[in-house]
C-alpha cells in the first residue's frame, strides 16, 4: 500500500446561519474557492497547480449556491485550470470527512497523487429541510419522525437516560473550551480570514471575518435551564437550542498527497489516516452512531482506547454526545473536544468533517499527541470514525 499523507489543511471560521450570518452575503462556492486557493497557497503549490488530480468536497441539501456539483464549480470560481476535475459527495453530516477517505483511497490505489479534499455547508442560503420530500411509504420501514435530528435526539435521550442536567453541561463545557482557545488565538493557525459584507442593522458593513461567531462564552448553567425544549414539548423532553449544535456556514478543505509526491513537491507529512469505518444504526437513534463506529475503526486499526491521545467526537446534540462519550468511557478524558465541538463551534453539516481533520492538524501537535479519532453521528442512521496519526 502506498503512503499517503495529509499535508496541508484550512478553514474559514464557522458563521452562524440565519439573517444574521457573517457569511449571508457570501456563496457556498465561493467559501469553498476561497479555501481552495488558499492551500494552495499554503503548501506552496502556486506555480504547480496543474499537478492537482481532483478535487473532492462534501456536502449536504445540493441545490442553489450548494448544488451544480459544487465540487466542480468550486474549481471554477477559484481560478484553477480548466484540466483539475471536481466532485460532490453527500454523507450528510460526515461528508467533508468522507471526501478525505475518498481522497486517501485513490491515492492508495495510485489513481491519484495529490488531491484537495474537503466540505462546504451554507445553512443561510439553503436551511436545512429545504427541498426536502421523505418517501409517503417511509412509516413501513423506520418511524417517520426520524427525519428531524431534533426528534432522534430526544429518543437518545429518553432511551439512555440521558438527563437534561448532563447535556446542559456538556453544552456550558463546549462553549467555555471553544472561548479559551479563541481568546488564546488557537485557531488562527487554521483559519482563513475572509473579507465580507456581515449584516448590521438594516444595512451591511465589511468585516474581517477571522473568529467562529457562534461561540457564547456568557452560557451558564442557569442560563440553559431557563430555555424550553424545541423539539417535542412533553414532560420528558430536554433537548433546547442551548444543548444542540448550531447551523452554520463554513468551508474548509486538506490536501492528501502520496509519498512520492510529497518528496518531489518538497510538501511535509503532517497526518496519515490509520483506518475509517462508517457504520449504520436505528434512524430512530442516529446519535449513537460514534458508539458503534468508534469501537469498530479501533478494531480494524489493531488498537486500544488507551492508545488515542485526542478525541474528536462531533456534538451534534449534547444527549447523543453525552451517550457516546460514556458508553466509549472517554466522557472525562482530558482531551475530549479539546477546543469545542458542535455546540459552541457550530456544525455546518458537510463541512464538519473537514473542519475537525484541520482542527486536529493545528492541535495535535501543540498537546504532543499521536494519535487521535475523529467520530460523528450522520443522519438517518449512521455513523462514521477515523483514527489519524500525527507524523509532522
Amino acid at each position: 500500500m502506498r503512503e499517503v499523507y495529509v499535508v496541508e489543511g484550512v478553514r474559514t471560521a464557522v458563521a452562524r446561519a440565519g439573517k444574521r450570518s457573517w457569511f449571508a452575503n457570501v456563496r457556498a462556492d465561493d467559501l469553498a474557492a476561497m479555501v481552495i486557493n488558499e492551500i494552495i497557497r499554503r503548501a506552496g503549490l502556486a506555480d504547480r497547480k496543474e499537478e492537482i488530480d481532483d478535487v473532492i468536497l462534501g456536502g449536504t441539501a445540493l441545490m442553489k449556491d450548494m448544488g451544480s456539483n459544487i465540487g466542480r464549480m468550486s474549481v471554477i470560481m477559484a481560478g484553477l485550470p480548466y484540466s483539475i476535475p471536481g466532485c460532490t459527495i453527500d454523507r450528510f453530516c460526515s461528508s467533508g470527512l468522507q471526501s478525505i477517505a475518498n481522497a486517501v483511497a485513490a491515492v492508495s490505489m495510485g489513481w491519484n497523487d495529490l488531491v484537495i479534499a474537503g466540505g462546504v455547508q451554507h445553512m443561510t442560503h439553503v436551511p436545512m429541510g429545504t427541498g426536502s420530500d421523505p418517501n409517503p411509504r417511509l412509516g413501513e420501514f423506520t418511524d417517520p419522525r426520524m427525519v428531524s435530528m431534533g426528534f432522534t435526539a430526544e429518543m437518545v435521550a429518553r432511551k439512555y437516560g440521558i438527563s437534561r442536567e448532563k447535556q446542559d453541561r456538556m453544552a456550558v463545557e463546549s462553549h467555555a473550551k471553544a472561548h479559551k482557545a479563541t481568546e488564546a488565538g488557537l485557531f488562527k493557525r487554521e483559519i482563513l480570514p475572509v473579507e465580507a459584507d456581515v449584516p448590521d442593522g438594516e444595512g451591511t458593513k465589511r468585516m474581517i471575518v477571522d473568529r467562529d461567531q457562534g461561540i457564547r462564552p456568557e452560557t451558564t448553567m442557569e442560563v440553559l435551564a431557563g430555555l424550553k425544549p424545541v423539539f417535542m414539548d412533553d414532560e420528558k423532553a430536554t433537548v433546547t437550542a442551548g444543548n444542540s449544535s448550531q447551523v452554520n456556514d463554513a468551508a474548509a478543505c486538506v490536501i492528501v498527497a502520496s509519498g512520492e509526491k510529497c518528496k518531489e513537491l518538497g510538501l511535509t507529512p503532517k497526518m496519515r489516516l490509520v483506518d475509517y469505518v462508517v457504520v449504520g444504526v436505528d434512524p430512530v437513534y442516529m446519535g449513537i452512531g460514534p458508539s458503534v463506529a468508534v469501537p469498530k475503526v479501533l478494531e480494524r486499526a489493531g488498537m486500544t482506547k488507551d492508545q488515542i491521545d485526542i478525541w474528536e467526537i462531533n456534538e451534534a446534540f449534547a444527549s447523543q454526545a453525552v451517550y457516546c462519550t460514556e458508553v466509549l468511557g472517554i466522557r472525562d478524558h482530558e482531551y475530549l473536544n479539546p477546543r469545542g465541538s458542535g455546540i459552541s463551534l457550530g456544525h455546518p453539516l458537510g463541512c464538519t468533517g473537514t473542519r475537525i481533520a484541520v482542527t486536529l492538524m493545528h492541535e495535535m501537535p501543540d498537546y504532543g499527541a499521536r494519535y487521535a479519532v475523529e467520530s460523528m453521528c450522520v443522519g438517518h442512521g449512521q455513523g462514521a470514525a477515523a483514527v489519524w496519526e500525527w507524523v509532522g
